[in-house]
């Protein structure tokens, strides 16, 4: 069996949720012993040296990767408005990366083709002539994300801008599931909605496999520190911190060390809050983490699963989040981590998993427990090549 990956970034090194969600993809086909290939760009923004791959997969992914920049820029944002595509999905498409992918096509006979999110869905056309079965990989229900940013955004102008991508989005969104032949949710909310827009797929909720058996595990620092990892390229990721600096840091103890680290944070932050210990740079993400005695997830406008919760869950970290960052995890409120979403609720959570070992320690066995039993990479591997055999195959 040949598998086509498309995906809109390349995914290693795997430093945001749906970089990992991609290498799940990748590691599952390969365990299954089907040809894989990776058709990805390589944003500006975000670029790598797409030359190596995680030891496991560098001699059975094949990989077909090219340079882009699909930067937003103010130009382009209101350009768009001209037309009738989303911006979001037409910032990745260039003609030549389509003539790139038409050669692919010739060269290889594929019998999947899966789409990791819709971001790609401008080269669809492309398989005209291609018998393949083609599968959504949703990461999100992507319109949703940006129909909450509209909803919470004080500026009418960007709140303007945004409810109208947010709707051209949910129409390509639907318009794209609706070619597939079948559907991979990530959460069961998600499937829930696409089942009800397109009951004629054939679908799975296929959460993001991971190999937890490889991550180290959090012993408690026995310290007041809380630590919080993120892209912040993402705007919902810099407008959920955001909120927790303005909101919740004023509500917290001095003696309180407070730690957050990622790529591309706004420069202001480090003048503004002083209070805070930056690292713009992280070099090991996981050791960031855990060193320090919690984790806090602050986000207003998810959609999917915070995959980052799931690591941090697999490694046994106690966390306070929010209801939309804890969304779809299937972690549970007080028994593997603390929900809140006012300013107060959030800062007090925090308080409580400080200044209470035993209920970090009970967070800790619950939520590592939890995430070895639901998210293990061998077992949703098996569902994934399951799910193609008795439906296409």
């Amino acid at each position: 069996m040949r598998v086509l990956i498309l995906a809109n970034k390349y995914p290693f090194p795997a430093r945001d949720g749906s970089s990992i969600a991609i290498l799940s993809s990748l590691r599952a086909w390969c365990m299954s012993g089907a040809e894989v290939h990776l058709f990805a760009l390589n944003p500006r923004k975000s670029r790598v040296k797409p030359d190596k791959l995680p030891s496991d997969l560098q001699s059975r992914v094949i990989t077909h990767t090219f340079d882009i920049n699909t930067d937003v820029s103010a130009t382009g944002a209101i350009t768009n408005l001209l037309g009738r595509r989303p911006y979001h999905i037409s910032r990745f498409y260039r003609r030549d990366i389509g003539v790139w992918l038409d050669q692919v096509l010739e060269d290889n006979d594929f019998d999947v083709v899966q789409w990791e999110g819709p971001f790609m869905g401008e080269y669809l056309p492309h398989f005209k002539q291609r018998k393949c079965v083609h599968w959504l990989r949703a990461h999100n229900i992507e319109h949703r994300i940006w129909q909450r940013m509209a909803q919470r955004s004080k500026n009418p102008l960007k709140r303007w801008y945004l409810q109208i991508q947010s709707r051209r989005l949910r129409e390509f969104e639907l318009k794209f599931a609706r070619k597939m032949d079948g559907l991979l949710a990530i959460t069961s909310v998600d499937l829930s909605y696409f089942q009800e827009k397109t009951p004629q797929l054939k679908s799975l909720v296929w959460l993001p496999g991971l190999d937890l058996r490889q991550y180290p595990q959090w012993v408690d620092p026995q310290k007041k520190s809380i630590a919080a990892i993120a892209s912040f390229d993402w705007e919902p990721n810099r407008e959920g911190m955001q909120w927790f600096l303005d909101e919740v840091l004023p509500l917290l103890d001095q003696g309180i060390e407070v730690k957050i680290g990622g790529r591309n944070m706004p420069s202001n932050w480090l003048t503004d809050y002083p209070r805070v210990r930056w690292t713009p740079k992280v070099e090991n993400a996981h050791q960031f983490v855990l060193d320090a005695c919690i984790n806090f997830v602050p986000l207003w406008s998810g959609s999917g699963i915070r995959i980052k919760i799931v690591e941090a869950a697999g490694m046994g970290i106690p966390f306070v989040a929010t209801s939309i960052a804890a969304e779809g995890s299937g972690l549970t409120h007080q028994q593997e981590l603390s929900i809140a979403d006012t300013p107060e609720e959030f800062a007090a959570a925090i308080h409580q998993l400080l200044d209470t070992p035993t209920l970090r320690n009970e967070y800790s066995q619950k939520a590592r427990t939890f995430a070895f039993e639901h998210y293990d990479i061998q077992t949703l591997g098996e569902n994934l090549i399951a799910f193609y055999r008795q439906n296409f195959s």
